[in-house]
């Protein structure tokens, strides 16, 4: 609505970071500026005494800024000269933040260097002189693990606590930050010592409901029982490492147990439409063939189905357990084809007949009616180049005379707010009949009629051999023409629905000038440019449905 003619002051050095507004810096110009410092240090290596104050700056101007390198340029002198120290370590507290510099020289582990800076500084000797004489007292090991632990250098902590020996500490560290990875990985090479760390993880992965890892971790460990369970709890998903585990636990669980698990999976899988994993359980552990059967068939698995009644030798199931898996299918396929035949007759009409709308009332279409009955401006114009492409002005409603005041909102015309925007939002889920957006609703209803269609083929072509295998032929034939006829409907949708050639939305204002949109017109841009983009217009592929020859 409004031209942008703010301008951003950049500095060269950094770059948008395009996801929060920040900046970052610019990598190619950080060499550079790491360089040039680079050379500056080389060239006053060995004028060190006259140039200290520029190979401090040096250091800090780096990008991000070596204060531990200037901080040990300071510790070198201390031991040199005294009176030179102190003029590097003001230097360096006047370039940079000191509360950092004092960060810094604690985790350089130097409490000399420590001091000089915290003295420099406004702090309070109060803050830091009792935590430095305790440092003092300590020996070295324990000082760096304290030192890290104030800095919160966990990883570097536990690595102390190693050298210590102190694994009774390690593990309470360890929970207490959450550093299992950082514990095992230390650990890795001592088995007895991983062990414990392994199962404090996995009691600590199976109390936030990670499921599936703390039952891999407990399986290492030997532990089956709680390995059973975590499987159990992880779901479906796990139905194999859960058997397995199950298996393998002293003692070993009791037949009724195993059942009552191995029924649960099933059930579980069955609910998750895992049909073939589920019969594979009812066949194995539940020995139960019919269920097994009924699974196979819902999965449309039907020669497995058959080959299984085969390999058991139980004809009677043939005539029971099968054919009615075969006719359950029959059924649930003739009811799922029936609806999509009446959904392409329903809305592939609609949509050309909106878009029909939209070539005779391109306003109407593309926002509906106005609420408040509020007049429209007369300079809009509704003629319309092509269904996608309105005039320009339909988008500049609200800048009220065209280009002469591009600041100026039409009478009764409220701004466009984020309140506006989700309403529009709202409209377009519904699918607002007589708009745009009920156009939208029934193309993208239809490219999912045609994605799920495609999915199923393979499922009608193997329920036709079964149809066949079982002597049912005037059924698979008529199941054949009905697939038939759904995918030649389906052509015909997607040849119009989605036309091969579509013309680019205009984004452009009366003037010539880039139109920023905001509130419903925004979600109206986006509704119509991602058609534009072929979001819309590039069409579900369909191919051929591959019919049984034997049926003529």
């Amino acid at each position: 609505m409004y031209k942008n003619t703010k301008r951003l002051r950049t500095n060269p050095d950094w770059i948008p970071n395009g996801e929060d507004g920040g900046r970052l810096p610019n990598y190619k110009s950080t060499t550079k500026v790491n360089h040039v410092c680079d050379a500056i240090l080389k060239a006053l290596r060995e004028k060190k005494t006259c140039n200290i104050q520029n190979i401090i700056t040096a250091h800090v101007c780096k990008v991000p800024p070596a204060l531990e390198d200037g901080l040990r340029l300071v510790a070198e002198l201390m031991q040199e000269d005294e009176s030179l120290a102190e003029t590097a370590v003001e230097h360096i507290c006047f370039l940079a933040d000191v509360n950092r510099l004092y960060e810094n020289a604690l985790g350089l582990y130097d409490l000399d260097l420590t001091l000089l800076v915290a003295q420099q500084s406004q702090k309070d000797p109060r803050e830091y002189l009792p935590f430095v004489q305790g440092l003092h007292q300590m020996e070295d090991l324990r000082r760096r693990f304290t030192i890290d632990d104030h800095l919160g250098r966990r990883a570097k902590c536990l690595a102390h606590l190693k050298e210590l020996q102190a694994f009774d500490e390690t593990q309470g560290y360890t929970v207490k930050h959450n550093l299992y990875q950082d514990a095992l990985k230390i650990y890795r090479y001592e088995a007895d010592k991983l062990r414990v760390l392994t199962n404090l993880y996995a009691e600590f992965l199976e109390s936030n409901s990670q499921f599936r890892d703390a039952g891999l971790a407990y399986e290492s460990l030997g532990n089956f029982p709680k390995a059973t369970a975590c499987y159990r709890a992880a779901g479906a998903t796990c139905w194999q490492e859960c058997l397995f585990a199950a298996q393998q636990q002293d003692p070993p669980l009791s037949p009724e147990a195993l059942s009552e698990l191995a029924s649960a999976l099933a059930d579980a899988l069955w609910e998750a439409k895992d049909y073939v994993a589920a019969a594979h359980i009812h066949e194995v552990y539940l020995s139960s063939l019919e269920q097994a059967i009924k699974c196979l068939c819902k999965a449309y698995h039907f020669a497995d189905a058959l080959r299984l009644v085969s390999r058991r030798s139980r004809p009677d199931l043939l005539s029971t357990a099968v054919d009615q898996g075969i006719t359950d299918a029959l059924a649930s396929s003739t009811d799922f084809l029936a609806d999509c035949k009446a959904q392409l007759a329903a809305q592939v009409p609609r949509i050309l007949e909106l878009r029909q709308r939209a070539r005779e009332d391109p306003l109407a279409f593309y926002e509906g009616e106005r609420t408040g009955g509020a007049d429209l401006p007369d300079d809009v114009s509704i003629a319309a180049s092509s269904r996608l492409s309105t005039s320009a002005s339909l988008f500049t409603r609200y800048t009220g005379k065209g280009t002469q005041s591009v600041g100026t909102v039409g009478t009764g015309v409220s701004r466009a707010t984020s309140k506006n925007r989700k309403r529009e939002e709202k409209k377009r889920a519904r699918g607002r009949k007589g708009t745009v957006y009920e156009e939208e609703y029934l193309v993208n209803s239809v490219r999912r009629l045609v994605d799920r269609v495609e999915g199923t083929k393979q499922e009608v072509e193997r329920l036709v051999v079964a149809l066949w295998r079982r002597g049912m032929g005037e059924r698979a034939r008529n199941l054949e023409w009905l697939m038939e006829e759904v995918v030649e409907g389906c052509k015909k949708a997607v040849g119009d629905v989605f036309p091969v050639e579509e013309k680019k939305l205009e984004r452009l204002g009366d003037g010539g000038e880039e139109v920023r949109l905001m509130g419903g017109d925004l979600v109206l841009q986006e509704a119509l440019e991602g058609r534009a983009s072929g979001a819309w217009s590039e069409p579900p592929v369909v191919t051929d449905f591959k019919k049984l020859a034997l049926l003529g």
